[in-house]
């Protein structure tokens, strides 16, 4: 027996691994390719992250925007991780790696070989399902060198949201569908990611379909089209918002994406799963291991309510609604943000976005929010 099986080595499942065998315990880590860098771009608020490691940040943006009706500048930093860097920082020396992909049910028979079995698989570990009716996060991004990619910064360091209708075909108005914004920053090799992005829809909104809006915007900003079609690289993002979006079998902890580590109105999770990696791991060493990692709390039922609003409200109220949370005070903005946030200072975010909101906005936000 060891004392803890942790199934996939993402950053949920990595961080976990390595603080458990820091503190002593026998680990066995099982992944389909264990050795493998992570390919996806994770990006975080700087300030979240403490004193990270040396050369785990990739790229600094020191004067983020959010774009909408207006300009606002973010009072925070924003960096994107090195992946290979932060990998080497969460090292696995001494932990058994088992080279392979699980079952729901071979995750429950390593409870033959663990005392504690974690499952840190993500959200889909059985792949994706293409008639998927959960909310999802989706976007497609084409990386380009930084001198391309100026047209469509438009003058700013990077772009967290550009929430601009510029996606939207010439004389449709506001455009159709959910509202979808431009996610620009750059990677600091020289190249810059560009990504539309839908933050919630169900089903995902399709990968084609955002494809076209990128396409739409980059060109109708003055961007060559050489280097829309014919980039460095591309992304593919898929983000089930609820996570699994079910309780974990008997007897298996479920961390980062596989349980409820994620945040459901922005999507984020790496911040969340790299700052509570220690604390589980003490627990679990101390014979104290949790019932349910990240426990439904009263802050739960606001974020739920976020979510059910990004799901309904259309692009006219998206957009009134994400430029009222740039006018925010920049703590309201770091609370709205934040996993970490208690009912108390989400529900303050929100009453200042709803109250910095048209009338008609205003009413649309509550229809859908507090609607069947």
């Amino acid at each position: 027996m060891v004392d803890v099986a942790v199934v996939g080595l993402g950053p949920a499942g990595r961080a976990l691994a390595s603080r458990l065998v820091a503190r002593g315990a026998s680990v066995l880590a099982v992944d389909p390719r264990p050795e493998a860098v992570w390919t996806p771009t994770y990006g975080v608020w700087a300030e979240d992250l403490g004193s990270p490691p040396e050369g785990v940040i990739r790229s600094l943006v020191r004067r983020p925007q959010i774009r909408a009706h207006g300009h606002h500048v973010l009072p925070r930093r924003y960096a994107v991780l090195d992946n290979a860097a932060l990998q080497r920082a969460l090292p696995l020396d001494g932990v058994q790696v088992r080279t392979g992909r699980l079952t729901d049910e071979e995750v429950v028979a390593l409870r033959r070989e663990a005392e504690v079995v974690v499952d840190a698989r993500g959200a889909r570990p059985a792949g994706r399902d293409a008639g998927d009716p959960a909310p999802a996060q989706t976007a497609y991004g084409v990386v380009v060198p930084a001198a391309e990619a100026a047209p469509a910064l438009d003058g700013a360091e990077g772009l967290i949201m550009d929430w601009r209708r510029d996606w939207a075909p010439a004389g449709s108005g506001t455009g159709r569908g959910p509202a979808t914004f431009l996610y620009g920053i750059p990677l600091g090799d020289g190249t810059v990611l560009l990504e539309e992005t839908c933050l919630a829809a169900a089903p995902g909104l399709p990968i084609e379909e955002l494809r076209t809006r990128l396409r739409r915007r980059l060109l109708a900003r003055g961007m060559a089209a050489s280097a829309v079609d014919d980039p460095i690289t591309r992304e593919v993002v898929r983000i089930p918002m609820r996570g699994r979006g079910r309780t974990p079998p008997g007897g298996v902890l479920a961390v980062g994406t596989a349980g409820r580590g994620g945040n459901i109105v922005t999507g984020y999770s790496v911040t969340h799963s790299l700052l509570s990696a220690d604390a589980l791991a003490a627990r679990i060493v101390q014979g104290r291991a949790p019932r349910q990692v990240d426990p439904v709390a009263p802050s739960d039922a606001l974020r739920e309510a976020g979510l059910r609003a990004l799901l309904r409200l259309d692009v006219q109220g998206t957009l009134d609604l994400f430029d009222a949370f740039g006018r925010l005070p920049g703590d309201r903005q770091r609370a709205f943000w934040s996993r970490e946030t208690g009912a108390g200072g989400m529900a303050a975010s929100m009453w200042g976005m709803f109250t910095r909101m048209p009338p008609r906005s205003q009413l649309e936000l509550a229809r859908a929010t507090l609607g069947r």
